[in-house]
C-alpha cells in the first residue's frame, strides 16, 4: 500500500480534484507511473509542458491539473485525518489491489484508488455477491438472509452494496453466521453515518467486515455513484446471486453487468409470485435457484464449488510483474 502520506495526497488530488475522467486519469498513470516509473509527487512537481509531452494531454486537461495542484495541501490534511480514523488508501499499483477487479473492468471504469477499513485478506476468500432491490419482497429478503448465512457459514466472503432491502439482508445473514462480508459503499467512506460506523467498528476490528469505497471520502450518495458501485460489487465476486430484480433499474443493470463481466449469475426463482426480472435474467443466461428449498446446502453448495474453481484459476494464473502493473498496460487493459 502507498505508505508516503504526501504521495497519497497526490493520488487523491489527481483522481478526485482534477476533474478528469477515470479514463484520462488511468492514461496518466500508465504513461507517468508505469512507463516513466515516476511518482505522482514528481508528476505534480513537473510543469505543464512535461505533462503534455509525457501524457499527451490537451490544454483543457493541463489547465485542470494546474488548478488541482493548488489543492495538494488540503489533500495532505485529509490523508492525515484518514490515517487517524484507520481508513487506508489502496492504489491500483499496490499488490493488494484486487486483480480480479482490474481484469473485470475497462480502463474508463477501473477505480484508480480504493479507500477501505478492515482486513483486505477477506478478499482472498471465495467471494460471492448478493444483489437485489431495495424494495424486495419479504420472501426475497428471507432468501437473501438464509443464503448469505449459509455461504458465510461455509467460509465464503459475502459481498453487498450497503443499501436497504437485499443489501442489508445479505449483511445481516452473513453476520448471523459469524462469517465474513465485504460492504462496497455507494458514497464516500466518511459519509457512513456515525451510528452505522459505530455498529460496524467491532466487526471491522475483529476482521469480519471489510468496508470499501471507490469515491472521495466525503462524496455523498447520488444515483450515478450507486451504479458505478455495482460494477465493483460484481467485479470483486467470483459468483453473483440476484435475489430480486425488476426488468429495469440498478439491480437489472448490475446483473447484466455481471454477465458482461462473465460472472456466473444465479437468480432466486420463486414461483408464486413469479419475479419478472429474475425470469428475464434466466433467459439471458442466468441459472435459477429454486426457492424455498428444503435443503439449502443442495441448492447453494454448487455455487461454492464454482467460486472455488474460479478462485483456483486466479491463483494459478501466471504471476504479473511487480505491483501487477501489467494489468494497466495498454496492451492488457480492457478497452
Amino acid at each position: 500500500m502507498a505508505q508516503d502520506l504526501r504521495e497519497q495526497a497526490c493520488w487523491i488530488t489527481l483522481v478526485f480534484e482534477s476533474g478528469l475522467s477515470t479514463r484520462v486519469v488511468n492514461d496518466i498513470l500508465v504513461a507517468w507511473c508505469y512507463q516513466r516509473k515516476q511518482s505522482l509527487q514528481a508528476f505534480f512537481a513537473a510543469d505543464a509542458q512535461v505533462w503534455a509531452e509525457v501524457c499527451n494531454l490537451k490544454a483543457d486537461a493541463l489547465q485542470k491539473l494546474e488548478q488541482a495542484r493548488e489543492k495538494l495541501a488540503a489533500q495532505a490534511f485529509l490523508v492525515e485525518q484518514l490515517e487517524h480514523t484507520s481508513i487506508s488508501l489502496l492504489t491500483i499499483f499496490d499488490e493488494e489491489y484486487p486483480r480480479f477487479l482490474k481484469s473485470a473492468l475497462k480502463r474508463n471504469q477501473t477505480p484508480p484508488v480504493l479507500f477501505y477499513a478492515g482486513d483486505l485478506n477477506i478478499l482472498q476468500r471465495r467471494t460471492i455477491a448478493i444483489i437485489g432491490s431495495r424494495n424486495a419482497s419479504e420472501r426475497s429478503l428471507a432468501f437473501t438472509h438464509e443464503a448469505a448465512g449459509y455461504l458465510a457459514g461455509q467460509g465464503a466472503n459475502v459481498i453487498s452494496g450497503n443499501a436497504r432491502g437485499v443489501d442489508q439482508a445479505a449483511y445481516d445473514g452473513a453476520m448471523s453466521s459469524d462469517g465474513y462480508t465485504t460492504v462496497v459503499l455507494p458514497h464516500g467512506i466518511r459519509k457512513l453515518s456515525g451510528v452505522k460506523m459505530r455498529g460496524l467498528l467491532p466487526k471491522i476490528e475483529a476482521g469480519k467486515v471489510l468496508l470499501l469505497s471507490q469515491f472521495h471520502p466525503d462524496a455523498p450518495w447520488v444515483v450515478s455513484r450507486a451504479m458505478e458501485r455495482n460494477k465493483v460489487v460484481t467485479g470483486l465476486a467470483q459468483v453473483v446471486i440476484v435475489a430480486e430484480s425488476d426488468t429495469k433499474g440498478g439491480t437489472w443493470d448490475g446483473a447484466n453487468g455481471a454477465l458482461a463481466q462473465k460472472r456466473p449469475l444465479y437468480v432466486c426463482q420463486i414461483n408464486n409470485p413469479v419475479l419478472p426480472g429474475n425470469e428475464a435474467l434466466c433467459k439471458l443466461g442466468a441459472h435459477p435457484l429454486a426457492w424455498p428449498a428444503t435443503d439449502v446446502a443442495t441448492v447453494l453448495s454448487p455455487l461454492l464449488h464454482t467460486s472455488h474453481e474460479i478462485q483456483q484459476k486466479q491463483i494459478s494464473a501466471p504471476a504479473s510483474p511487480p505491483a501487477q502493473l501489467s494489468l494497466l498496460a495498454i496492451s492488457n487493459f480492457p478497452q
